[in-house]
C-alpha cells in the first residue's frame, strides 16, 4: 500500500512540476513578444512608447524568470534543489532591484551598500556551494514515475 502511495506521489509532482514548467515557458514567451511588440513603435518612428528604466526591468524580469525556469529543470535532472541555482535567481533578482532602484534614483549610498552586500552573501554562498558539494548515496538518476519495483529491478 506504501509503495502504491509513494507512486502516485510521485506521479502528482511530477504532474505538477511539469505544469509549472509549462506555465514559466508560457509566461516567457508572453513577456518576450509583449516587450518586443512594445518597443517596436519606438525603433521605427521617433516616439518613446518605453523609457529605458522600462526596457531594463523587462529585460532583467526576464533573466529572473530563466533563473527559475532552470531551477525546476535542474530538480528534474538531479531529483534535488540544488542550492547553487537558487542562490543564481536570488542574486539575479537583487541584481535586478539594485539596478531598476538605481535607474529610479531613488536610493541611498546606505541601501546600494546593503544590497550590495546582499549581492556578495549570495555569490559567496554560491561559491561555497558549488566548492563543498553534498555527498550523494546514489549516483544513478531515478525517475520520478518510476515504480521502486522498477528501480529494484534496475539496480540487479
Amino acid at each position: 500500500m506504501q509503495k502504491v502511495l509513494l507512486y502516485f506521489f510521485r506521479m502528482a509532482v511530477a504532474v505538477a512540476f511539469n505544469l509549472i514548467i509549462f506555465l514559466l515557458l508560457v509566461g516567457l514567451g508572453v513577456e518576450i513578444v509583449r516587450s518586443v511588440w512594445e518597443l517596436t513603435p519606438g525603433l521605427t518612428k521617433n516616439a518613446t512608447a518605453w523609457s529605458f528604466r522600462d526596457l531594463v526591468g523587462r529585460i532583467l524580469s526576464l533573466v529572473v524568470i530563466l533563473e527559475l525556469l532552470r531551477a525546476f529543470v535542474e530538480y528534474f535532472q538531479f531529483d534535488r534543489i540544488r542550492l547553487h541555482v537558487l542562490l543564481e535567481a536570488g542574486a539575479a533578482f537583487v541584481l535586478r532591484e539594485l539596478m531598476l532602484s538605481l535607474l529610479d534614483e531613488k536610493i541611498s549610498g546606505l541601501n546600494v551598500l546593503i544590497w550590495s552586500l546582499a549581492v556578495i552573501v549570495l555569490v559567496l554562498g554560491r561559491t561555497i556551494a558549488l566548492m563543498f558539494p553534498p555527498i550523494l548515496w546514489s549516483t544513478s538518476k531515478r525517475s520520478l514515475t518510476e515504480s521502486p519495483q522498477k528501480e529494484q529491478e534496475r539496480k540487479d
